[in-house]
């Protein structure tokens, strides 16, 4: 049963994601252009990216504990999953301007553009893309790839490792690139149900 309600815990944990996005994306954008130290900045980022993931986590939990699930939040939620990895993705690409780190994040970008034109499409179509196991599993992906990320550039602003000979780390490159083959792979599967549809 879809609660009709708009506020409720799970929607207002959502909304804090949408809101929590662009500060990200901002935080590492001034760090990036000088503006702001890199030693506030990305740990702060940080800490907010992993607040934004957990609340993912939990608005569906408590949806389902507390019978809340409304159109509202199945709206808002993939824009929010979206928003996040949109902001804090390109925060990266502005901070980390090495083809290895841009690469990456430009191709999961990319699998959520794609797979959001095809739900667009079924909906035109008057049918829903349902969400699949694997699409889940790129989402838990892209979050720990991005806070990976984000966690190797805050040991290195505030002198907890030695800051890489390269531009970018093996750490902070290897989840990125790990969690691009999985986004495609998942696009492969949305691509798959759509175009095999009867």
């Amino acid at each position: 049963m879809r609660s009709t309600m708009l506020l409720t815990p799970p929607n207002a944990l959502t909304l804090l994601r949408l809101l929590l996005a662009p500060i990200i994306g901002a935080l590492l954008v001034l760090v990036a252009v000088g503006m702001m130290p890199g030693t506030a900045g990305v740990p702060v980022a940080l800490a907010l990216f992993a607040v934004a993931c957990m609340s993912d986590i939990f608005d569906g939990v408590l949806a389902r504990q507390l019978n809340q699930e409304s159109t509202l939040g199945a709206v808002l939620d993939p824009i929010a999953d979206k928003l996040l990895m949109l902001c804090a993705g390109i925060g990266l690409m502005v901070l980390v301007p090495s083809p290895w780190a841009i690469a990456p994040i430009t191709l999961m970008l990319a699998r959520d553009l794609l797979v959001g034109g095809l739900r667009e499409a079924a909906l035109a179509q008057n049918w829903r893309l349902p969400v699949r196991g694997l699409g889940k599993f790129k989402t838990v992906v892209q979050c720990l790839a991005i806070a990976i990320a984000l966690a190797d550039l805050s040991f290195t602003v505030l002198g907890l490792r030695p800051a890489p000979v390269t531009l970018v780390s093996p750490l902070l490159i290897g989840p990125l690139w790990a969690a691009a083959a999985v986004s495609w792979l998942s696009a492969v599967d949305y691509m798959r149900i759509f175009f095999n549809r009867p």
